[in-house]
């Protein structure tokens, strides 16, 4: 059972989410021009300007991102203000992950990110001596910040520390102000209902003659003098407005409108939306804070009151970094992450998870983990998980006759053939070729003989099912399928019921888990569409290229001109992992592969250098823990046999040495290629890893 803590993390979470995809369409809009178009926001409006409803967005990545390095680091709410500076580096590739990546003294996040490369350390990285004024009190610390005050239920000033710490790596001055008041409210939401209240105790936490607390003083007394929102905006416009401040996007405008919302719409999450989009700026950011607040205040059973905002989404998150193991998730996962972290920083008792640890379990009011039903085939329900293990479950309403079985599924790789504008998405597979998927179904009822059939679909367009169950009205069963596919990355599982006349009808589905021992097999290589661009697989290669024409052997060569390049796939579900290729090392400083990979500064790092053979622990900084004189042969391929099972990492070259060491630092990760300043190749790639279903935000 999921705990009253859970409940509400998913809440805010929920309106966090729920705001980036309500006002992201428009960012950037004023409220004259949304006004034109739409006279107010009270619905999605992705359809009229042709988008996606589901994008990477920086207010979702950094939300669900930075807050790990509390579970990272090991030391949670004592977490030093370096290492808030490490998680950067260790999940942000550059140019690609998390932030807008405007450039140097334009964007704020990419100025910082420039100075933590350099070695700089959090908060120095954003403090405005070093970035100056503009730079430092932009918007960006404040729509990153709402999971610091989840971690923190009730406990506003340790919020407000925590904030504090996670604002400074990019920000300083106002912007670390308004974090601040963000992360407390989050936090007094959790015990308090009164917006007052939240407002009055939240800005106490921060100088009371900073801009940030006169602007609260200001909105709030406008707000009551005015009686209209629309009046209260024009005179935060003629005060606080954009044309007051310089930069991209700064903080105080954008926080004034929060304020406002929160002040017209203290207890009414659907109209505290509506004001916070139709009042334009930056509307994915500025409904996204005031979603996580308002949502809490709410409660879970009035978001929506007024309108569906979850159904369309079902949950679906993209949450892109360095680690691919959250790239493709949804709200339920994410939020009993940010819990399982809250209860170590609080030092509450840890829930067991939901359905014996089950990817997806459907134990939260309206949680859908992703499912949609194919249009016209079918629908979905969430009704009581009839004689089931938990409380609830997911309902499968489906019509299917012979020229049209019924689906419904949920995404396990992003399709990059729906993909959104702006911020790029990277991916690893949550299901892969020789994983077995475990599920529990019963059927209520059907009108005719049907059956029902697990399925995958892959990249390349392909469809690989179970045997069929036959469906009996009342009986219930737990399947096990060992998916049995091709070399494509697979990118969605489902359900399907078939039947050779009109049938009517319903299954339950308890939990579906996916586990067992992942198989990936390209004796050709893999397929090259580029530096970025190979499916299910995470890369910030400069090269990626076939075989030079007078090479002898068919090689896939990667390169990267400066600093540490890697190609990896998997994630934290993988836990003993072998890896087999040919490779090759054409010019490069050091080449080789990487095991329980965490991110570019987590990880084991099999290598050879000019002069030897490593194992190398990279955790927030290089540790050399084995290591043998060994001399590679430039364009000479070697055959490699790298593994890390328990607590033993070891390196097989044949003809060469064998290598092994024990180290306990890491305990799971994804599997890859890394390659430093040069060239390196492989070919007839084999990995083989038992996968469990990863813990809620990295907490075992």
């Amino acid at each position: 059972m999921i705990a009253e803590y859970e409940k509400q993390v998913y809440t805010a979470m929920l309106g966090k989410v729920i705001g980036v995809y309500l006002g992201r369409p428009y960012e950037g809009w004023s409220k004259k021009d949304i006004e034109t178009k739409w006279g107010a926001i009270d619905r999605y409006v992705h359809e009229d300007q042709k988008v996606p409803l589901v994008v990477a967005d920086d207010d979702i990545s950094g939300t669900f991102t930075f807050v790990k390095i509390l579970a990272d680091s090991g030391l949670y709410a004592d977490t030093p203000e370096r290492l808030y500076g490490e998680n950067w580096l260790n999940y942000v590739l550059e140019g690609q992950s998390v932030f807008w990546w405007g450039g140097v003294a334009h964007s704020t996040e990419h100025t910082a990110f420039l100075n933590l490369k350099r070695g700089i350390e959090a908060p120095s990285s954003g403090s405005m001596a070093l970035n100056g004024r503009e730079v430092s009190e932009q918007i960006g610390a404040q729509i990153f910040i709402d999971a610091f005050g989840m971690v923190a239920p009730g406990r506003p000033e340790l919020a407000v520390k925590l904030a504090g710490r996670a604002a400074r790596v990019s920000h300083d001055g106002e912007a670390v102000h308004a974090a601040q008041v963000v992360a407390a409210m989050v936090s007094l939401a959790f015990v308090e209902k009164d917006m007052d209240r939240i407002l009055d105790a939240a800005v106490g936490f921060i100088p009371p003659h900073s801009l940030i607390a006169q602007v609260h003083r200001d909105v709030r007394a406008w707000a009551v003098e005015d009686g209209n929102w629309r009046k209260t905006f024009e005179r935060i416009d003629e005060r606080y407005g954009y044309q007051r401040y310089g930069g991209n996007c700064h903080v105080v405008p954008n926080h004034a409108v929060m304020v406002m919302a929160w002040a017209y719409a203290p207890r009414d999450f659907f109209m505290a939306m509506q004001i916070v989009c139709t009042a334009g700026w930056d509307t994915d950011c500025n409904a996204a804070n005031v979603g996580a607040v308002s949502a809490l205040v709410a409660g879970l059973g009035h978001l929506c009151d007024r309108y569906d905002f979850r159904t369309p989404f079902a949950d679906r998150l993209l949450i892109p970094t360095a680690d691919g193991t959250d790239a493709v998730s949804d709200v339920l996962r994410q939020a009993m992450g940010v819990a399982a972290i809250g209860r170590r920083v609080m030092g509450m008792v840890p829930t067991p998870p939901p359905k014996g640890g089950a990817l997806h379990h459907f134990e939260m009011p309206g949680a859908l983990h992703g499912y949609q039903a194919e249009p016209g085939s079918a629908a979905i329900n969430l009704p009581a998980a009839q004689g089931f293990s938990g409380k609830r479950c997911l309902g499968f309403c489906f019509r299917a006759d012979a020229k049209r079985p019924a689906r419904m599924e949920t995404p396990t790789l992003f399709d990059p053939a729906g993909a959104p504008a702006g911020y790029s998405v990277m991916a690893t597979p949550l299901l892969f070729n020789g994983m077995t998927v475990r599920t529990r179904v019963a059927c209520v009822s059907a009108s005719a003989p049907a059956s029902l059939r697990l399925f995958a679909r892959d990249a390349a367009g392909a469809v690989v099912r179970s045997d069929p169950q036959p469906l009996r009205t009342g009986g219930d069963a737990e399947l096990s399928w060992q998916v049995a596919a091709g070399a494509a990355p697979l990118l969605a599982f489902g359900f399907e019921v078939e039947s050779d006349e009109p049938c009517l009808g319903e299954v339950l589905v308890d939990f579906v888990d996916f586990g067992g021992t992942a198989r990936l097999d390209h004796p050709d290589g893999l397929p090259n569409q580029g530096p970025r661009g190979i499916p299910g697989w995470i890369s910030n290669l400069d090269t990626v290229r076939g075989k030079f024409s007078s090479d002898p052997h068919e090689l896939l060569y990667l390169g990267r001109n400066e600093g540490l390049g890697v190609l990896v796939t998997g994630g934290r579900g993988w836990r003993d992992c072998t890896m087999k290729c040919g490779f090759q090392i054409h010019a490069a400083a050091r080449a080789g592969v990487l095991l329980r990979y965490q991110g570019m500064r987590r990880h084991y790092a099999v290598v050879f250098t000019k002069t030897a053979l490593q194992i190398v622990r990279n955790r927030y900084g290089e540790t050399v823990l084995a290591e043998t004189p060994f001399e590679a042969e430039e364009n000479r391929l070697y055959a490699l046999e790298a593994s890390a099972c328990g607590d033993e990492i070891r390196i097989r070259v044949e003809g060469g040495p064998t290598l092994a060491v024990r180290d306990a630092a890491f305990d799971c990760g994804g599997a890859g290629f890394a390659v430093e300043r040069g060239l390196a190749g492989f070919r007839a790639l084999e990995i083989e890893a038992f996968v469990e279903t990863p813990p809620p935000g990295g907490v075992r």
